[in-house]
């Protein structure tokens, strides 16, 4: 990775931050896919989510930006 990218990546990070938690729809935008996906690749990863919903019913999700890093992090790729 090359000094620019990596200070673009930090200057996203540092965008991000002001953001504490994101919505599984503002998710799906970000990493460009469906809602379904967003919530395998939370599954999958064994991600912990903040949700008010009572146990049984269906509630808005919000999943912390720590979480989405880390996920995010895990996921980088060096383009060959």
């Amino acid at each position: 990775m090359s000094t620019t990218s990596q200070s673009d990546l930090v200057a996203s990070e540092a965008v991000s931050r002001t953001q504490e938690f994101f919505s599984i729809g503002e998710l799906a935008n970000r990493w460009r896919c469906s809602r379904g996906t967003v919530y395998t690749r939370l599954r999958r990863t064994g991600a912990q989510v903040l949700d008010f919903a009572p146990a049984g019913k269906k509630g808005r999700k919000c999943v912390p930006i720590d979480v989405v890093l880390q996920i995010e992090k895990r996921q980088m790729r060096r383009l060959r």
